[in-house]
């Protein structure tokens, strides 16, 4: 699952990066940061059961890439990202991965080398939690009675809208550095679950919404 949530980024990234740099637009590379803590009220920016994210520095790093194409101040294109975090729960280490992507709409005011831009789009967003499982068991026995090395996990989807607003600066022709932050609200449809079942023994609705952020910084290539 994790390795397929990072292919779909790369591939983004990719057309991205080559399929909008030649129609006066741009795209590239960026790593973005979700942050633990909450955003506004209560609702933490990691939702999740079991590991806990109250502090800022507890979020997750994550890679992925932009891109956009338009005529004037008015742009279209989207973003993509997922990265993973272990966290260690007493003695239990848990794999965390957050994964997503965006089709956005964009104004972009220059001033010279520097340009403001502000975006609105639509969404989802995937959350996956699981726990490490039978550590160190990496033999082929155990792998013909199930006791192998792995991870259990349940995993839930958002639908979700996003509002960004980014800074860039170009210091050569045709390249930009750009930083920004993008804001996050979705809604899980299907709440938790475990290989598509509904996962049992935990309050869904806590779950049913997500309210985030993340900061980012990147570098795009285009005109």
């Amino acid at each position: 699952m994790h390795k397929r949530a990072l292919i779909s980024v790369l591939i983004f990234v990719l057309l991205t990066s080559f399929g909008f740099s030649f129609s006066l637009g741009g795209g590239g590379p960026s790593v973005y940061y979700f942050p633990g803590g909450t955003f506004i009220g209560g609702l933490k920016n990691l939702n999740l059961p079991i590991v806990d994210t109250a502090a800022f520095e507890s979020g997750i790093i994550t890679f992925g890439g932009s891109g956009y194409s338009g005529f004037g101040n008015f742009y279209n294109g989207g973003f993509g990202f997922g990265g993973e975090k272990e966290y260690t729960v007493s003695s239990d280490k848990y794999m965390v991965t957050i994964a997503g992507g965006f089709g956005t709409g964009m104004r972009k005011l220059d001033f010279g080398n520097i340009a403001l831009s502000t975006s609105l789009g639509i969404g989802g967003v995937d959350v996956a939690i699981a726990k490490k499982v039978n550590e160190n068991n990496v033999g082929l026995g155990n792998l013909q009675d199930g006791t192998l090395e792995g991870y259990l996990g349940a995993n839930i989807s958002y639908l979700a809208l996003d509002i960004g607003a980014d800074f860039s600066i170009s210091f050569v022709p045709m390249c930009e550095i750009k930083i920004g932050a993008n804001a996050i609200a979705g809604y899980s449809f299907d709440g938790w679950l475990v290989n598509g079942k509904a996962m049992t023994g935990i309050d869904q609705e806590q779950y049913r919404f997500l309210l985030t952020y993340n900061l980012y910084g990147g570098i795009a290539f285009g005109f």
